[in-house]
């Protein structure tokens, strides 16, 4: 291979790394998929080193060249589909390696493939909602105020999304908003008991997969990764707590 061609399949295999990485995989999985590709191409070392928010690979050619390159990751998009998808291409790719330009190719069908609707998605946030209040001891209205909280959630962050950059920001305005809806709802009348609507949305935002990311990662040894992640859904959790708390504080709708 000459040095465009190595270039070329290195920043494929960075790609391949970043989607598993932003779509909810783990480090040690990332370093090791990238690791088994790089290999597979015929390089004689590669080096991977990753930590939640940065990716860097440098490779030994056969010509006694190294080849370096970096990628910031900004932002997760948890989809659990997309690490399956690139999990099955690295084995593919083991197992018989394609040229450069075929690579990129299912790299971008990988980055391009069919997620969930979001209008499936907001039906899956009150479904969510509303099965996680009944859960905690509510009966039918306070799964159809949860569900309903859910759903607004949802379109809440998608409002969000593209003006809130910072996600523990983000999740902790619509937590307020959604506590201040709740609390509107008991204060209008409404004979319901908002603590299971409260927990119901409450676990529907719990960064569940990103804390158990972060103890794989560290019983794994990737101590620093998993104590970033840690303590990013840490503050996440807290900034949920917050805000939903101090919304019903502010509206009066303390829990009794």
């Amino acid at each position: 291979m000459n040095r465009q061609e190595e270039n070329r399949i290195l920043r494929s295999v960075l790609d391949v790394g970043e989607l598993i990485l932003k779509s909810g995989g783990e480090v040690n999985r990332v370093e090791d998929t990238m690791t088994r590709m790089l290999m597979a191409y015929g390089f004689l070392r590669a080096d991977v080193f990753t930590i939640t928010s940065s990716i860097v690979v440098s490779v030994h050619t056969e010509r006694g060249e190294i080849l370096t390159q970096t990628r910031r990751i900004f932002g997760y998009d948890m989809n659990l589909e997309r690490v399956h998808l690139a999990n099955q291409l690295a084995r593919e790719v083991c197992q018989n390696p394609v040229g450069a330009a075929e690579l990129e190719e299912r790299v971008v069908k990988i980055e391009t493939s069919k997620v969930t609707p979001f209008g499936a998605m907001v039906c899956l946030y009150g479904i969510t909602a509303a099965v996680f209040s009944v859960f905690y001891g509510g009966a039918y209205l306070e799964a159809v105020v949860a569900g309903i909280t859910g759903m607004g959630i949802c379109l809440l962050l998608r409002f969000l999304s593209p003006y809130v950059g910072n996600a523990i920001v983000r999740y902790a305005a619509c937590s307020a908003i959604g506590g201040i809806f709740l609390a509107f709802v008991q204060r209008i009348g409404l004979p319901y008991r908002i603590e299971p609507a409260l927990m119901g949305n409450i676990m529907l935002m719990i960064p569940g997969i990103p804390f158990t990311n972060a103890i794989r990662e560290m019983l794994a040894g990737d101590t620093m990764s998993g104590m970033l992640r840690l303590c990013e859904s840490l503050l996440r959790t807290i900034a949920l707590a917050a805000g939903f708390i101090g919304a019903m504080s502010l509206m009066g709708g303390v829990v009794a």
